[in-house]
């Protein structure tokens, strides 16, 4: 909970820097990533992207450990220290984690244990006609939903190819442009 000063940029931050890396990673920069800005009938913030998706193997490695990264060493990837992920539970005890990858479907609940270490559990695994790719989604608390759009503007507005933002309240999201 101290490691970030600013909860929601850095969920922001972290989820379309990785979002974005997946894309390189799978050769497709130019295709958008999707963010979904929470609001009222529809209260979850989410990050969907479809470059390369995880195996079940990387997902339990990866959501379960700190300081453990699979772009060390590659430059042209925007993270590679292992942390970001955590930022997720700066802000909420628990969040899903959909992975798409090689026709299969599986999704995972990430929470705090009562340890208080980092699980994560499968929650169900189909064979889908999908495109690879990652999607990780929480709820958000009704009065945050204007600061996670606030931030996501600031946050955007760097990336080069603007992801797709989804919400039906907001008119002003598009104009981070």
């Amino acid at each position: 909970d101290g490691l970030y000063s600013d909860k929601v940029t850095a969920i922001i931050r972290e989820l379309s820097c990785n979002a974005y890396d997946s894309h390189v990673a799978a050769g497709k920069k130019d295709v958008p990533f999707i963010v979904h800005l929470p609001e009222y009938n529809e209260p979850e913030f989410f990050v969907q992207d479809f470059g390369t998706g995880m195996s079940h193997e990387d997902i339990t490695t990866l959501y379960t450990s700190s300081f453990d990264s699979d772009k060390t060493g590659i430059n042209d990837y925007v993270g590679a220290l292992g942390l970001g992920r955590n930022s997720l539970f700066a802000y909420t005890d628990s969040f899903a984690v959909i992975s798409n990858f090689e026709g299969t479907q599986n999704i995972y609940t990430c929470f705090i244990g009562e340890d208080g270490t980092p699980n994560i559990s499968l929650l169900s695994s189909a064979e889908k006609d999908v495109e690879n790719g990652i999607t990780v989604k929480f709820s958000v608390k009704s009065n945050d939903f204007k600061e996670f759009s606030n931030k996501a503007m600031e946050v955007l507005k760097p990336f080069e190819l603007k992801p797709t933002l989804l919400n039906s309240s907001y008119n002003e999201i598009r104009s981070y442009h």
